[in-house]
């Protein structure tokens, strides 16, 4: 494993993004700039998510989510087993757009190669949920380099912060990180990677909060006033309403779990809690 000290590279810089690439393929944990907010990846073997669960305070085998660069996301899932009457290039042209627009995540029927432990079985079916920050982040230059180096085709990904499980309270992810040098700073074992400027790139999603993405859930039979409907299965970072609206453009229903009911927690950034004071 490659050990580094805690110090923050740039995302911007391509020698800074090759660093984080080659520390996290040698299983370094990897924190780093996601879009408008922070996550935390790394290899998505057993030992590695075991060890990440550990480190954040979750349940030891707690599934995790899959990432990938935008060019690798459909390889997550086994599209031969789409619901029917959801077709897959529809839904592929509704991620296109939601992608483009900025970070969101899909639950669909995993793929072979997406490991047990990066699935969770629902109503029968062997689920993955990919998690990306949109087409425009710097971050998918750096994930698509690790992916390269290590031959895999995706990554475990989970929010950067600590589990509610170790708390005992919600907990936002991250959106800054400073604010997680403060938290896992003191470990050798990791990695961090930002933006430059947190602030302008917030500003650069104004339809997103700066909290963990929303997620569409396409794997089950579902319909709404006739016709073939997505799941919000987490009120994330995107709005219902925006979400809504380009699920219909593309012919799909929205359908809200009850999981999605209440919106997750947002972690407000340390200049506006200055700002508040």
């Amino acid at each position: 494993m490659i050990h580094l000290l805690s110090h923050l590279l740039s995302l911007e810089i391509p020698s800074d993004r090759r660093v984080a690439a080659h520390a996290t393929a040698g299983g370094a944990a990897l924190f780093y700039g996601f879009a408008n907010l922070c996550a935390l990846a790394a290899l998505p073997d057993k030992a590695s998510v075991l060890r990440i669960n550990r480190l954040k305070g979750r349940p030891p085998w707690q599934a995790g989510s899959v990432t990938s660069d935008p060019g690798r996301m459909q390889l997550a899932f086994d599209w031969r087993r789409l619901p029917r009457d959801v077709d897959a290039e529809t839904l592929l042209l509704l991620m296109t757009e939601l992608h483009a627009l900025g970070p969101i995540g899909f639950r669909g029927p995993a793929a072979r190669r997406v490991p047990d432990h990066l699935t969770v079985i629902d109503d029968g079916i062997r689920t993955a949920q990919h998690i990306s920050p949109g087409v425009r982040c710097r971050s998918n230059a750096l994930i698509a380099e690790v992916l390269d180096i290590t031959g895999e085709d995706l990554l475990f990904i989970t929010s950067a912060n600590t589990s509610s499980h170790r708390s005992q309270q919600p907990e936002a992810a991250h959106c800054e990180m400073d604010e997680i040098a403060r938290e896992f700073g003191h470990r050798r074992d990791i990695v961090m990677i930002g933006h430059d400027d947190e602030a302008a790139i917030r500003r650069f999603y104004p339809h997103h909060l700066p909290c963990s993405t929303s997620i569409l859930a396409f794997h089950r039979d579902v319909r709404e006033h006739g016709r073939p409907a997505l799941v919000l299965e987490r009120q994330g970072s995107l709005g219902i309403d925006r979400i809504g609206a380009v699920v219909a453009r593309h012919g799909f229903g929205l359908a809200i779990a009850p999981s999605a009911h209440e919106p997750v927690p947002v972690r407000r950034p340390r200049a506006e809690q200055r700002l508040a004071a």
